[in-house]
């Protein structure tokens, strides 16, 4: 294995861990914040700690107006709903299905590519495909058998966390077909600060904006700082080095150990304990990647 590849992994691997944990260390910000106002502090803190970043480059670069603005409209559209929901959904359920179900947003990509790119799938993927999506409804319909028909709320977060992962496999094929080369990662600060200014009308329209006081309390200010900073910057700098060293699809196969580090995560912080049923679901997620994955010789 070459240094290159070892520090791909290494990049991968850790961004799995920065992500995997990050429903657990997020999900009790919920008892003080709305997930919109989460939202909000979290790319408002985002942008301004990453404004520095943006000013070198864009002094350095000087892009098109019009390709910045392009960048910002799609970004900010592809950001502002599809988070809400995916925030709106671990309000509902528990981090620990949160995260198993966030960790296979792959296959909806796969998915997506082939409906709309036309990508082509071998007999042995489509089994694979199909596995893991069956692995991923077990887990969305889970809470109805573990706590039963009369306490929906599990399931509807879940229902909730599924839509977060078609609404961005649909933001990647556009993503896909809009990035000839790579997009302009700079702006990544002007798009918080522009999405953080969406989610601050929306909550001044419903005269429910919060007060900055509250950044200065650990509930709030822990899950603002841990996923502005190596959730969000940090995490995706990973994510993105890794993928200019490797093959992009073997890139996205770390994607699914957010799964295995949520585990141990939401029961070391929170106390979530997986059912048996969510172990049957993972097994077959498990096996159906292995499936599409693997190649054979």
């Amino acid at each position: 294995m070459t240094t290159k590849r070892k520090l791909a992994y290494l990049a991968l691997t850790a961004n799995a861990i920065i992500w995997g944990a990050a429903f657990p260390i997020v999900k009790p910000v919920f008892d003080v914040l709305s997930p919109t106002q989460y939202l909000y502090f979290r790319f408002l803190v985002a942008g301004v700690v990453s404004l520095p970043i943006f000013l070198y480059f864009y002094i350095k670069s000087h892009p098109k107006t019009s390709e910045v603005i392009k960048i910002l409209l799609f970004e900010t559209l592809g950001t502002v709903l599809p988070l809400l929901i995916l925030y709106e959904g671990l309000d509902r359920t528990s981090a620990l299905e949160a995260s198993l179900i966030g960790a296979t947003g792959p296959i909806f990509v796969v998915l997506g590519g082939i409906w709309f790119l036309h990508e082509r799938e071998s007999k042995r993927e489509w089994q694979g495909l199909a596995l893991s999506l069956l692995g991923s409804l077990i887990l969305v319909i889970a809470p109805i058998f573990v706590q039963g028909l009369d306490t929906p709320s599990g399931t509807v977060g879940n229902l909730y966390i599924l839509g977060y992962n078609l609404l961005y496999a649909v933001y990647a094929v556009i993503a896909k077909k809009l990035y000839k080369t790579k997009p302009i990662l700079y702006l990544g600060s002007l798009v918080y600060l522009v999405t953080a200014l969406v989610y601050g009308l929306i909550l001044s329209y419903g005269h429910a904006l919060p007060s900055l006081s509250l950044l200065t309390t650990s509930q709030v200010l822990i899950p603002v700082l841990y996923m502005a900073i190596p959730g969000g910057i940090l995490a995706f700098a990973l994510y993105l080095y890794a993928q200019s060293k490797i093959e992009v699809s073997e890139a996205n196969l770390f994607t699914y150990l957010n799964g295995v580090v949520a585990i141990p995560a939401a029961y070391l912080l929170l106390g979530e304990k997986p059912s048996p049923i969510t172990f049957l679901a993972i097994a077959i997620i498990a096996y159906g990647v292995y499936r599409a994955e693997i190649r054979t010789k």
